[in-house]
């Protein structure tokens, strides 16, 4: 294991001080292998997370104390971004950073079981090929039966009590990546919703269907383009050169007008009964998309995935962002459904949200053995506003050019610390090198470029205004 950290380390210092590109097998968790400048299955959980539990604690701690000086300006609160420190910092005031540290270390643990088992979703043998696990082929009924069957877990968990609540955090993960890919591999972005599908993990039926006979994708509309490989996508990719495509009006407007759902075949799914599901020839579905996706050459060609803001990866980059922002909504919207259903003692519960002396102690004591994040990234940030703070919540979210460095050198000279997530799933036993896997890999490592998430950024910004 040190050989390979040492490996990984030479190849991440040739691509940071050449900004090139690159591939490396260590994961720099993305869902679909994103560049730098995408919002990964992680960060949308924590920002959607954030949302929630910054309502939490306004309702229950902040608008009780009387003496709050949060209760003199509530408008500034709901505007400005927070990370979780801050606002249990504003919610207990009478805390020291350091207590905001201690009782806030089971909580950060909590929630980053629940990302680690999210992405695991892309990895898992029984899952990473499971259309309903990923909202793929049509499969809506199931997918959003699996998000039922998932929350059921949960609830029975937190109502009965249970203070060893890995199944629930387990269980949240996994149904959560489902819910998230449904606004990156469904239409739902592109039949022009001005809000998240209400009925997706509530009832099997989420909306209409297209036929399972019904073409719903066009070769019109998306471009080929062929790209030469870096060394590190030839080593990663085991393909060169690389032939992917840019798609922008490629699902038929019949299915557009008629606000028919679907979503994106691939080859060799799985069906819940472990049957086998590929794309139908023949008959011009759409397919995910993806350099690593073998279906996006089979009529209709391209696909229609949204996971990455890099065509490499996502036929449909462009609408990347917006996807996010419905996902992020989506899982803010979840989390507080479960909050209605508990009640604010329970939610707390589940989040570990207020607790005990010991219980904060035990934490900080396997902190200090070197206990770490997989995920969880205490720097994040987000706004309870989301006219305006949604933008800036993207804008925020953390280099992962920095935090993946400075992972790969504690790795080696362990720190103690817990803030820097390590991404690293390797003593979980998950092969992240299976360059098959669409969903999951590979993993693409990229200098962050500013200059274009901005110009993204302040494009978005200008559509909302518009509107």
């Amino acid at each position: 294991m040190a050989s390979n950290i040492y490996i990984y380390s030479l190849f991440y210092l040739f691509i940071y001080f050449t900004s090139t590109n690159g591939f490396i097998p260590q994961p720099i968790i993305a869902d679909g292998g994103q560049s730098s400048d995408s919002i990964t299955h992680t960060e949308i959980t924590q920002l959607g997370f954030i949302r929630t539990l910054c309502r939490y604690l306004y309702d229950t701690r902040i608008v009780p104390n009387k003496n709050n000086t949060v209760n003199k300006n509530p408008q500034d609160y709901f505007a400005k971004q927070h990370t979780i420190d801050d606002c249990y910092k504003l919610a207990h005031p009478e805390y020291s950073d350091a207590q905001v540290t201690l009782y806030t270390g089971p909580m950060k643990f909590a929630l980053d079981l629940v990302m680690t088992h999210n992405a695991l979703v892309d990895f898992d043998p029984k899952t990473k090929k499971l259309s309903s696990a990923h909202c793929d082929s049509e499969a809506f009924p199931n997918c959003s039966r699996r998000i039922i069957q998932l929350k059921k877990t949960v609830v029975d968990d937190v109502l009965n009590n249970k203070t060893d609540l890995t199944n629930a955090h387990t269980s949240l993960g996994q149904l959560l990546h489902t819910l998230q890919d449904f606004y990156s591999h469904s239409n739902w972005v592109e039949l022009n919703k001005t809000d998240v599908n209400i009925l997706i993990g509530q009832n099997e039926t989420i909306g209409t269907v297209a036929a399972p006979d019904q073409a719903t994708c066009t070769n019109n509309g998306c471009v080929t383009k062929t790209q030469d490989c870096s060394i590190w996508q030839r080593i990663t990719l085991r393909k060169c050169p690389l032939v992917y495509y840019d798609c922008t009006n490629n699902i038929l407007p019949e299915i557009i007008n008629k606000q028919l759902l679907t979503s994106g075949y691939l080859l060799d799914q799985m069906t819940d009964s472990n049957g086998i599901i590929s794309k139908p020839l023949n008959l011009s579905k759409c397919s995910h998309g993806s350099v690593s996706d073998e279906s996006t050459s089979i009529p209709a060609i391209g696909g229609i995935n949204k996971d990455s803001t890099n065509l490499i990866f996502s036929p449909h980059a462009n609408l990347h962002f917006i996807a996010v922002e419905y996902a992020i909504n989506a899982t803010e919207r979840f989390l507080n459904d479960l909050r209605k259903q508990f009640g604010d003692e329970k939610f707390g519960h589940l989040f570990l949200v207020d607790p005990t002396d010991i219980a904060a102690k035990a934490v900080e004591d396997e902190v200090a053995k070197g206990k770490r994040f997989r995920f969880f990234t205490p720097l994040v940030t987000a706004s309870l506003n989301k006219s305006t703070g949604f933008l800036m919540d993207l804008k925020n979210t953390l280099t992962k050019t920095i935090n993946s460095i400075t992972s790969i050198f504690n790795n080696i000279f362990p720190s103690g610390k817990a803030n820097i997530p390590t991404f690293d799933l390797s003593d979980l036993g998950i092969n992240i090198e299976d360059m098959s896997n669409s969903d999951a890999a590979p993993y693409l490592f990229a200098s962050k470029n500013t200059g274009r998430k901005k110009r993204l950024i302040d494009a978005r910004r200008q559509q909302k205004i518009n509107k």
